[in-house]
């Protein structure tokens, strides 16, 4: 696997080298989706083949959902059902430099984790994600790419959820040990336990992942924002709708509160922003009706829509 591993990184800094030294810059790309109020859009979450969806037809969704710019999130490991190899979401960022913002994910049990992690920053990618694994949030392995994107000054996006088949389960106990000890990385939080943790009141999740109702002040997520610049939360799926729209009056205020940290994404498996292959629903679209309605300050959307993502992969927001 490391022969093949160096043949991939071969074959792609060749092909790459070119694209990274004319990339534009995030905050001055050419813009082909329309705005959202003026505002460029950037989706902090999405796959390309959620579905069988292709690239280009990834593309179209983002335009049809007003999206200039995604992170790309592959899942190598296929664990959650959905199997993204990072080579694949590196060809898309080639085809559409101007659209796609690569994210890179490996299986972190493999002992050569952190050398394809290191040859996938050399080919262009700014972030690890979605991290999705069957362990534990305190395996040892997890904390060594934590460490990486810390040593990378990078972001990574890890999905939380509990329960006896979840993913990095424990973030209530194990979160502020990597927040305390790594200062540059930027953890983007994600999911289920994530978003339960929005409030002090979080069921077991053998009965639910999902908790309805009033959320009580206090939750783990809440208190980690407030005490830790460099931890950001993903909006997406239904997951973050859910979380967010349970408690409308606690959602303002919770925005208020981290209006630098909460970051728009969708995490939208349908093919034309209309939901035609997913229920009726489309993920980005219901998303954005609803920030824009109970959202009124407009320096605090644009931060959500666009200018957070800019700070989560390093880039300078402009005036």
């Amino acid at each position: 696997m490391l022969s093949r591993l160096k043949s991939t990184r071969r074959q792609f800094l060749g092909a790459m080298t070119a694209t990274c030294a004319t990339a534009p810059w995030l905050g001055e790309a050419q813009i082909k989706a329309a705005p959202t109020d003026s505002i460029p859009l950037i989706d902090c979450h999405l796959h390309i083949n959620h579905f069988d969806r292709t690239v280009e037809d990834t593309i179209r969704h983002m335009d049809a959902t007003g999206t200039s710019k995604a992170f790309v999130l592959p899942l190598e490991t296929g664990e959650g059902g959905v199997l993204l190899r990072s080579e694949t979401v590196l060809h898309a960022f080639h085809a559409h430099k101007d659209r796609v913002i690569p994210f890179c994910q490996t299986d972190i049990r493999r002992a050569d984790v952190l050398q394809r992690i290191r040859a996938y920053h050399l080919l262009g990618c700014r972030g690890i994600g979605e991290q999705k694994e069957h362990l534990p949030l305190d395996d040892r392995r997890v904390e060594r790419i934590i460490a990486l994107c810390d040593e990378l000054d990078w972001p990574i996006t890890i999905h939380f959820q509990d329960g006896e088949k979840g993913f990095n389960q424990g973030l209530a106990q194990h979160l502020e040990r990597y927040l305390k000890k790594y200062k540059k990385v930027r953890i983007i939080g994600h999911a289920q336990t994530w978003w339960a943790h929005i409030s002090a009141d979080v069921p077991d999740p053998a009965k639910s992942l999902y908790p309805k109702g009033p959320v009580k002040s206090g939750g783990v997520i809440d208190k980690l924002m407030t005490d830790y610049p460099n931890l950001y939360g993903d909006m997406s799926a239904g997951s973050g709708y859910n979380a967010l729209s349970r408690d409308e009056e606690f959602t303002m205020g919770f925005i208020e509160r981290h209006p630098r940290q909460l970051l728009f994404g969708s995490d939208c498996p349908c093919y034309d922003g209309q939901g035609k292959n997913f229920r009726g629903m489309c993920y980005s679209k219901q998303l954005q009706s609803f920030l824009k309605r109970i959202v009124k300050d407009p320096g605090t959307l644009r931060n959500i829509l666009h200018d957070n993502a800019l700070r989560a992969v390093g880039e300078k927001v402009p005036a």
